[in-house]
């Protein structure tokens, strides 16, 4: 009886105690989470807050959540962010989103269900990782990304990664021309982003479809395997923008058309009337400049014992460059009449373009090379273009 009555004292006690501290807890936890996220924010960074509550299993609910990265370059904005805590010392909290919002400029995308777990790094590094799984990234209108697993490590570094996975990727994108769209199965992704940006992305199988640009063509439909996207925004004395693509296997509606294609250029940025952070580039800040330059470029089809390789460099060749243009290439091809008609039968290159090119290399003396057969130059200075030094428009 004795034992019954002291455990009885010892649970009063324990209730009386820990109450009081619980509701200390609820009441206190909410500002002090609140101000160590400010603390650790940099200074062009500003957070707000709506509203905040404490839940039961002592996680805070966050309303109307929100992010400035200079000035409202880069805005986060969140309806409802909870955090809270997990039994696990390596990793001892979760963070859920119903939806956010990610606006950079005119660009909007809206996250939907995101649910990670905050994991710790070693003792000597104490970083945090954030590991989780997204049901949707996309804009008002269409999902873009759809089931996705992802690890960001470096939440508290200058220098962040990422790695993703997802099932599918939907890209629908108005041009001048008309619109486009790609669709891309079985993806992975990995990149960093700090000073500068840099992302890898490869697909299982992929399809461009080009056949409303322009006048229209149904052929103009590309599908390949084992896709390949590099790209890196990064500042080299003025902003670059290199790129690298790769796909194999590629297929349109009128058959095979090529055993493998590449595509490299870099992009240029001119006009800077100040130094630049990465947020500002990504939101197009009119004081960042603009890209007008697209150099280094190299397209190369291959098909059975034919190639084709473009290469060349263009200046001022953007919509909104604000200089003449002026391009110079060269164009070398092997087996030239079967890749040409081959790349013009499937819609990829104009008709009438495609016909003057070909004569013009079946008509050039042939080159000495184990590579290629013929070769001409292209050259564009304003509106006017030259091949093999006669102008054709």
């Amino acid at each position: 009886m004795r034992i019954l009555r002291f455990a009885g004292y010892l649970i009063l006690a324990l209730i009386l105690f820990l109450g009081p501290l619980y509701g200390a807890v609820r009441i206190i936890l909410p500002d002090w989470i609140k101000g160590q996220m400010a603390s650790a924010l940099p200074p062009n960074v500003k957070l707000t807050i709506g509203e905040m509550f404490s839940t039961a299993n002592m996680g805070v609910l966050y309303k109307n959540f929100v992010l400035e990265v200079d000035d409202g370059a880069l805005i986060f904005r969140l309806d409802d962010l909870l955090i809270a805590p997990n039994l696990s010392i390596s990793k001892p909290a979760n963070i859920s989103i119903g939806k956010g919002l990610m606006k950079s400029g005119e660009n909007n995308l809206l996250i939907k269900d995101f649910n990670a777990d905050i994991a710790l790094g070693s003792e000597k590094t104490l970083n945090l990782s954030l590991l989780g799984k997204i049901t949707e990234i996309g804009d008002a209108e269409e999902t873009i990304l759809s089931n996705i697993e992802f690890l960001i490590h470096g939440l508290t570094s200058i220098e962040k990664s990422f790695k993703a996975k997802a099932s599918e990727l939907n890209l629908r994108l108005k041009v001048p021309e008309g619109p486009l769209a790609m669709d891309l199965v079985g993806i992975d992704m990995e990149g960093s982003v700090g000073k500068g940006l840099r992302t890898n992305v490869s697909a299982k199988k992929s399809k461009l479809d080009l056949s409303s640009l322009g006048a229209g063509n149904p052929n103009r439909i590309l599908r390949g395997e084992n896709l390949f996207l590099n790209a890196s925004l990064q500042e080299a004395g003025e902003w670059i923008l290199p790129i690298s693509f790769g796909a194999k296997d590629l297929t349109s509606p009128i058959g095979h058309v090529a055993d493998s294609l590449s595509v490299k250029a870099k992009g240029v940025w001119k006009y800077a009337q100040q130094q630049c952070t990465l947020s500002g580039m990504m939101a197009s800040k009119s004081e960042c400049g603009r890209m007008t330059d697209v150099i280094d470029i190299g397209i190369k089809f291959q098909e059975g014992k034919g190639n084709l390789l473009f290469s060349g460099s263009g200046h001022c060749v953007t919509p909104k460059a604000g200089c003449p243009q002026s391009i110079e290439s060269l164009i070398q091809t092997k087996n030239t009449a079967e890749i040409l008609s081959k790349i013009i039968t499937s819609g990829i290159l104009d008709p009438i373009i495609g016909g003057v090119i070909l004569g013009a290399l079946l008509s050039s003396p042939e080159v000495e090379s184990l590579e290629y057969d013929h070769q001409a130059n292209i050259k564009v200075e304003g509106n006017r273009v030259f091949l093999n030094g006669k102008p054709i428009i």
